[in-house]
């Protein structure tokens, strides 16, 4: 393991996620930007603690989210 568990992050993930924060850029268009899924993401950023702090909606929309999946 590399330092503070560094060889643990996905480089994708840690991408997206950067993209996302620093960016206007949405949480689905980041993901693909960074070579995974919008709840990849998502899941990184509840798990870092950081969903409220980025509006993001634990239960989600799913009807929010088939429209976007039909926009694409």
């Amino acid at each position: 393991m590399g330092r503070d568990g560094a060889d643990d992050i996905d480089e994708g993930v840690a991408k997206a996620f950067g993209i996302f924060a620093l960016t206007e850029t949405s949480l689905p268009e980041a993901a693909k930007m960074g070579g995974v899924t919008r709840w990849e993401l998502e899941d990184a950023i509840e798990d870092a603690g950081l969903s409220e702090v980025f509006g993001i909606e634990q239960d989600g929309d799913v009807s929010e989210t088939i429209d976007d999946l039909l926009d694409s």
